[in-house]
């Protein structure tokens, strides 16, 4: 009888040591896994609920001149918007300006009393912003007309104190003139869009602090004022705020030439919460995986001592007989293997319940994330039952090389 035939015999006649191995390693295999099953499933919900939550980058310019901001500068602002990890940018710029016609700032009110409105007034801040301007869009609320629309040009949107509130009504539709703060600059017209309100203040160096004397305009028009393409500072939108760390990185090393004149700032707190709890999660089912692979080789390798220790006396009279070393090695490799793989195989069964309900557990369902045993997964529990299986023949053929059959078969006799 050739080596695998006995293999195969030995496995029905030994059935209490192969429904041993069965049992133990459709557990052992059950929590591998459990445990790949559930961190694939905690990385993808992080990074699911990453995008959704979203993350940005603000760039703020540390530097100004007498009409605004002076440090970051349009072209570097478009070069860091090119990074593959940006999803949107926002760019914004601010200047301070003249009211000529069709308005009047709130100030001018309770400083003129007369019933005409003054030829011109400088408090005006002008907040420029290639799209709907951060602060119009979050902190303020439109009671008349609408925001902008990206790509809008010649618009503004005025606050409620302008629009209602002294010598001349302002509202959607209407025409207005403003013009830079230095005599004889050229004058632009805007049209009024909306009204908006706002309850927030600011600090007074903030050119925003003054809020009833804003007017949300498109960039170009801030461009035109200041005569320079120069930025407030800009908001960037990752499509992954996973990336946050490479695009912080790649910024730096641009090496762009305003790079002192600004600073970052990156908005990813709650990202980050979450990520701690899904890495959490991750780190414990990867001891998971290799606590069960520890446990089941330490099993293993017990229970195959105790199968050698046990048959003794049938490995001495194959030895004798002649048959050859590596037979009797790869007979008994062929028992172990067998319940090993088969223990794999309803690991792999039983673990799609597992998957289920790591996906209830992680609320990865809800998300739109795919959740279960991949083939990547059980091709691993796979190799590892075919390695484990290995180890224990090392054991196997380290003690058969070491048996003597005629000293073994007279200890026996």
């Amino acid at each position: 009888m050739n080596f695998f035939k006995r293999a195969l015999c030995a496995i029905g006649y030994y059935k209490r040591n192969t429904l041993l191995l069965f049992l133990i390693f459709t557990i052992l295999f059950t929590m591998v896994l459990s445990g790949l099953c559930v961190r694939q499933a905690s990385v993808d919900t992080a990074r699911q609920m990453g995008i959704q939550i979203g993350g940005s980058v603000v760039i703020e310019s540390k530097d100004e001149d007498e009409r605004g901001p002076a440090g970051l500068t349009l072209e570097s602002a478009e070069k860091i918007a090119a990074h593959p990890a940006v999803q949107s940018a926002t760019f914004m710029s601010s200047v301070t300006a003249n009211s000529r016609r069709g308005f009047t700032p709130a100030s001018a009110r309770s400083n003129y009393e007369r019933e005409e409105p003054p030829p011109r007034d400088q408090n005006i801040t002008l907040l420029g912003c290639n799209k709907v301007h951060p602060t119009l869009r979050d902190e303020s609320r439109i009671i008349e007309g609408r925001r902008p629309k990206e790509g809008e040009k010649g618009y503004a949107v005025v606050s409620s104190y302008i629009s209602t509130g002294g010598f001349l009504e302002v509202h959607p539709g209407d025409i207005i003139t403003i013009s830079g703060s230095r005599e004889g600059e050229e004058e632009i017209d805007l049209e009024v869009i909306g009204v908006y309100y706002s309850e927030v203040t600011r600090p007074a160096k903030n050119p925003e602090g003054r809020a009833v004397n804003c007017l949300f305009v498109d960039l170009d028009t801030v461009e035109a004022i200041r005569g320079t393409t120069n930025l407030q500072g800009g908001e960037f939108v990752l499509k992954d705020p996973a990336e946050m760390p490479s695009l912080l990185a790649d910024i730096e090393a641009m090496g762009l030439p305003d790079r002192a004149n600004f600073g970052m700032i990156s908005l990813d707190g709650d990202y980050q919460k979450i990520s701690i709890s899904m890495d959490t999660i991750v780190t414990m089912a990867t001891l998971i995986f290799w606590a069960a692979i520890a446990l089941g080789a330490i099993l293993l390798t017990a229970l195959v001592m105790i199968s050698l220790s046990s048959r003794e006396f049938e490995i001495g009279v194959l030895l004798s007989m002649g048959e050859g070393r590596g037979k009797v090695i790869l007979q008994l490799a062929i028992e172990t293997l067998v319940p090993v793989l088969l223990g794999a195989t309803a690991g792999a069964l039983l673990s799609t319940r597992t998957a289920v309900f790591a996906a209830e557990l992680l609320g990865a369902a809800s998300r739109g994330v795919e959740v279960g045993i991949g083939g990547w997964a059980v091709g691993a529990a796979y190799l590892c039952g075919v390695g484990l299986a290995l180890l224990a023949s090392c054991v196997t053929a380290y003690k058969i090389f070491t048996f003597k059959p005629k000293k073994l078969m007279m200890a026996i006799e």
